[in-house]
């Protein structure tokens, strides 16, 4: 398939270069910020950041598999890694996406069942339980998506002003298709996560009314714990700059493929910069949200070891 010609001025390149040079900076530095930070502190490994982690190397992927090839070609005006490099980049911006959205669901009914079903928390989250659930979403995706990949079948290709190899259809069913599963598969886990939250919402505005106003008090029938509060939160922040991240690529994806209408050009490149932002996003959360995960970046930053 030929390459598609790059229409975009010197500014354009310039600017969408630069921010995906960022991207790629930021997103594996900050990523790896969280990594060594529960490598190094015991405390820092519990139930909740097995997710933050698991997103950390969502994130790293698209860094490292993803990232600079985009920035490369970008600034060289023309994809030079062939073919099948192109396919590798491209199914690893699809799969990136769906292990995200999924681990923010999956981090969301954590959420979820500590505050809103506290008698049921233990039981089904220990620490086994919710790395099997991550392995689980890895490899399922993994499986999913290629079965998508060879039997619709899709081919990815170098679009200058996408700045990806985005999935390009053999006919137009298998792009309608590809369309309503994709819209489908982010409206069930957006629904699950709108649903946790508003329950957590709802039950935390009772307990602030009615039962312990300064959130400092629990015990073992199911009385909310201020901790539980704050990493709910942080988990919110992390679904809010994602959803915030992916807005453009929605709406233009609505717009160019459930009603047919043509983007320009100069625009289709906003969607692939806003959403690089949810790759490195997540470390700025915890780092402001979370005190501790914050005073071990402190130590890692400065080389200290306590």
């Amino acid at each position: 398939m030929a390459a598609e010609e790059d229409t975009r001025g010197t500014v354009a390149v310039v600017i969408h270069t630069v921010i995906l040079v960022h991207a790629t900076i930021f997103s594996l530095t900050g990523n790896m910020f969280i990594i060594y930070a529960l490598y190094r502190n015991r405390r820092l490994r519990t139930i909740t950041n097995f997710y933050v982690v698991s997103l950390a190397l969502a994130d790293m992927m698209m860094a490292i598999l993803s990232f600079p090839f985009q920035a490369t070609a970008s600034g060289l005006r023309k994809w030079f890694f062939g073919h099948h490099f192109c396919q590798l980049t491209g199914f690893v911006v699809q799969y990136w996406v769906q292990v995200s959205l999924s681990i923010l669901t999956l981090a969301s009914l954590n959420r979820y069942f500590c505050v809103v079903k506290p008698n049921k928390y233990s039981l089904l989250f220990t620490h086994r339980k919710t790395v099997t659930s991550l392995l689980g979403v890895w490899i399922i995706l993994c499986i999913e998506l290629l079965i998508f990949v060879f039997t619709a079948p899709i081919k990815f290709r170098w679009i200058p002003d996408s700045l990806y190899c985005r999935t390009t259809f053999d006919s137009e069913s298998s792009e309608r298709i590809s369309f309503v599963f994709f819209a489908c598969f982010s409206a069930v886990l957006m629904s699950v996560v709108v649903f946790c939250y508003y329950s957590i919402y709802r039950v935390v505005k009772q307990h602030n009314n009615v039962v312990v106003p300064s959130l400092q008090r629990a015990n073992n029938h199911g009385r909310i714990n201020a901790q539980d509060v704050k990493s709910s939160r942080a988990i919110f922040a992390a679904v809010l700059g994602f959803s915030i991240a992916w807005c453009p690529f929605i709406f233009m994806s609505m717009l160019e493929f459930g009603f047919q209408v043509s983007i320009p050009s100069s625009a289709k490149s906003v969607y692939p910069l806003f959403s690089s932002l949810s790759a490195w996003i997540n470390p700025v959360i915890y780092g402001i949200m979370n005190r501790a995960m914050r005073n071990e970046f402190q130590k890692i930053l400065f080389c200290r070891k306590d």
